[in-house]
């Protein structure tokens, strides 16, 4: 009953902004964001179970069938411009599909559609919806970087407080989670998703104003430091040199931000928040190891999942069964068993050829990098392999790029064309 009131409050909210389907998706990233998995079911009733997905996807699906009666035309036209890669996503959803249902009974169905379904649905509305309304891109990198401060905020005042603050009841059923580590999420599903989420939004407060832009990267790197990920932190740091390397200030000016975020950076280090971090850096509890024997017992054995795999969700079965206390540690490994090398190859593939297309053509200080990291860090943990943000924020964040480029080329000068002549004849003029 609580599903089906969500399912037609979604419908109607849907409805009611289908003319201004912006609103639904920034409406999809804050339920995301400010929703994890675990409070999931508090809005869908729905704990375990086939329809478990989760609350924010009912969203996208309710978005989509609603712009696809309404403007069929715009969703169709955005596939048409990227039918390969739409093609080799459908092969890539198909093989998921049927290996998901045939191999391990559709156990990873809800994982699958909350990853990798929904979140390309998500894309392709973006891209539909940005083609007519270009000023989408810059809302959704306003809506994540105010989501990115409110879940850092929220992760800070756990550190704080020593409490989870919300969700708790959620939180202490995963046996992850322990609070005596002091290593928080803030609202996100795991500090390595918090983590994750800061590292590929911090090069999106490229070109805001600084007294927006330092307080805002100061939070996000606290944030880091509470989630006590190692990657994260020097991933960080490395964006933090990138924004000051490529800012449009003079050169006394970048001199004065290195030496300014030098100082902060070590009197942050100096306070009690970066002990947990700074111990893991002394003592790694078995991590890097952990992540060595996952690599090594997967290359023992991939001819296994050369061209099929075992179903979403499998990898973990196949962890343990390989004596690992982790699961493969990196969420290309992990599709490779769950879908088959071949198929998650070309899943990660479409992606990066995605990043190396549009990159340096968005117009958008920072979301290049932006949507590397987005494809990058999920390969240094199960990001895509569990029920979290990982999918939903990587794929915002390629719609974007994806967006922004295509904006780009619209407003490209068309000056030296000549009336009458053809595309080949101005090639060869160029």
């Amino acid at each position: 009953m609580q599903l089906a009131a969500w399912v037609i409050l979604c419908g109607g909210f849907a409805l009611s902004f289908r003319s201004r389907p912006a609103v639904s998706l920034v409406a999809i990233l804050t339920l995301w964001f400010l929703v994890p998995t675990v409070g999931s079911p508090l809005i869908t009733g729905q704990p375990t179970g086939p329809l478990s997905m989760h609350a924010a996807t009912w969203l996208i699906v309710a978005t989509f069938v609603v712009q696809l009666e309404r403007d069929p035309a715009a969703l169709f036209d955005t596939v048409a411009r990227h039918i390969y890669a739409f093609l080799a996503l459908g092969v890539v959803i198909a093989a998921a599909v049927l290996t998901t249902l045939t191999r391990i009974g559709g156990g990873g169905t809800v994982l699958l559609v909350d990853q990798i379904i929904a979140p390309v649905m998500f894309f392709l509305l973006v891209l539909a919806t940005a083609h007519r309304t270009p000023a989408l891109v810059s809302w959704l990198r306003i809506a994540l970087l105010s989501l990115a401060a409110i879940v850092s905020a929220v992760a800070v005042a756990q550190w704080f407080s020593e409490s989870v603050l919300f969700y708790e009841d959620g939180f202490l059923t995963q046996y992850w989670f322990n609070p005596d580590n002091r290593r928080w999420m803030g609202v996100l599903d795991q500090p390595l998703t918090l983590s994750m989420a800061m590292c590929v939004l911090a090069p999106l407060v490229a070109g805001a104003r600084a007294v927006i832009q330092v307080p805002l990267l100061a939070l996000m790197s606290t944030a880091v430091m509470v989630s006590q990920s190692r990657v994260g932190l020097v991933i960080f740091i490395l964006v933090l040199a990138y924004l000051v390397l490529f800012s449009r200030t003079g050169p006394f000016a970048k001199v004065g931000m290195v030496l300014a975020l030098s100082a902060a950076g070590a009197a942050l280090l100096a306070t009690p928040v970066a002990e947990g971090l700074l111990g893991r850096i002394e003592d790694d509890t078995g991590s890097f190891a952990a992540r060595s024997e996952a690599t090594a017992s997967f290359f023992a054995s991939w001819t296994d999942y050369l061209m099929v795999g075992s179903g979403i969700g499998s990898s973990y079965g196949v962890a343990e069964e390989s004596g690992l206390s982790t699961s493969l540690e990196s969420s290309i490994l992990m599709y490779s068993v769950d879908l088959g090398i071949v198929f998650a190859v070309l899943y990660f593939g479409v992606l990066l050829a995605f990043v190396l297309k549009y990159a340096n053509r968005t117009g958008v200080r920072g979301l290049g990098l932006a949507a590397l990291l987005a494809v990058l860090i999920p390969q240094t943990f199960s990001a895509l392999g569990t029920r979290s943000a990982a999918g939903i924020l990587m794929w915002a964040v390629i719609a974007m790029l994806v967006a922004a480029g295509e904006h780009q080329a619209r407003r490209a000068p068309r000056d030296d064309r000549v009336p009458g002549q053809s595309a080949p004849l101005r090639a060869v003029r160029q």
